[in-house]
């Protein structure tokens, strides 16, 4: 090849690229102006727009981020029959920001265990301890409300409590943690506050998913690549503070203690006492000898860890004399696979093992305040 025609070739190389690249931007400026209109709705929440509007409590979506708690739940978020998040921002069936008059109303605090999380929202332990609270005392007039966050640590639900549970003025609050406050005893340069470990303001979903026609691509080419932000919770994590080995993450949980654990859990039941709102503590069950669904933490920190805040659970009830759920004690020796989708989420069956373990503790609690439907 002549240096004239290699010159020629290399300039129309470059125009075909400058004219491909003016392409590729005019489509990509055109579809955000469309979608700015308007214009072709269906299209723009199947690819569940291009950059998800965590600062706004609107749809698509279903997480918002929260200048406090991190994320929240988009009220009104459905999708398809899997989730169902009601208008004040609980997982469930809608119901009223004004308890009715004659309810018994329990909300059911704590993190993806409690939410439910792998199964649709009428699968969670919550939803089904309403089911068997209603058939043991024979009354339609309880209500257990699915408080649950997935990721959420006891910071999150502090917070939470002030600002979603107390004002729709809840008869019982039923605590389920453990898990998720072990998370930040594994970052770098522990602190109480979590400041090290959760990021507050997290920026839209990073790299080419910022661009609607990358994200219509993977909707044409590959549609499980992507979906709407209902993962928003892994995008609040400090992960340069996260070590890259297990011995150094081994080292970060040793040195640090589970007091902000205990704390956050105690801030919690002093505030439900003060409001003469009764709290009920659930022990935190675990099955070792399977899938641990994360490997962010070793082995050994999943079982101390949680046996750490299990004893401090127990602590505070004996403390504040409440109610326990001996949830991990009813599970102790129990290896039926079948109730585990991983070593802590159960599966459907295995949530309705747990409401009924939840119920025999609740049940005696509540029936005087609860006046049976009559006979027919």
């Amino acid at each position: 090849m002549t240096t004239s025609s290699s010159g020629s070739f290399s300039k129309a190389l470059i125009v075909i690229l400058l004219s491909i690249g003016a392409m590729l931007i005019a489509a990509e400026l055109g579809l955000r102006a469309l979608n700015a209109a308007g214009a072709y709705q269906g299209l723009f929440s199947a690819l569940g727009q291009a950059r998800p509007p965590l600062d706004t409590r609107e749809l698509p979506g279903m997480y918002y981020a929260h200048p406090y708690s991190a994320y929240a739940l988009k009220p009104g978020y459905t999708r398809a029959n899997i989730e169902r998040i009601n208008s004040l921002g609980f997982r469930g069936e809608e119901i009223a920001a004004d308890k009715p008059d004659g309810v018994y109303r329990i909300v059911a605090i704590g993190g993806s265990t409690t939410f439910g999380v792998y199964l649709p929202w009428n699968q969670s332990y919550p939803y089904y301890l309403q089911e068997n609270l209603r058939a043991r005392l024979n009354t339609d007039a309880i209500e257990v409300i699915n408080a649950g966050m997935t990721g959420s640590t006891t910071a999150e639900s502090l917070h939470r409590l002030f600002t979603q549970i107390l004002p729709i003025k809840p008869d019982m609050v039923v605590i389920y943690h453990a898990y998720n406050d072990l998370f930040p005893r594994v970052f770098n340069d522990y602190q109480e506050d979590y400041f090290h470990w959760r990021k507050s303001d997290p920026n839209n979903p990073p790299g080419m998913t910022r661009f609607y026609l990358w994200r219509l691509a993977l909707r044409a080419l590959n549609p499980t690549a992507f979906h709407e932000n209902y993962d928003l919770q892994r995008y609040v994590w400090k992960t340069e503070n996260l070590p890259d080995s297990d011995t150094e993450r081994l080292v970060n949980f040793s040195t640090s203690s589970n007091r902000a654990f205990t704390n956050n859990m105690d801030y919690m039941i002093t505030t439900l006492q003060a409001w003469k709102i009764q709290p009920v503590l659930a022990s935190f069950a675990i099955y070792p000898d399977i899938w641990h669904w994360n490997d962010y933490f070793p082995a050994y920190v999943w079982e101390e860890g949680i046996r750490q805040n299990n004893d401090a659970i127990r602590g505070l009830v004996t403390k504040y004399n409440l109610p326990l759920v001996p949830f991990a004690e009813a599970m102790t020796g129990v290896k039926t696979r079948k109730y585990y989708n991983d070593s802590i989420h159960m599966t459907a069956e295995g949530n309705e093992i747990k409401a009924d373990v939840f119920a025999a503790t609740i049940a005696p609690l509540i029936s005087e305040q609860i006046e049976p439907a009559p006979a027919n």
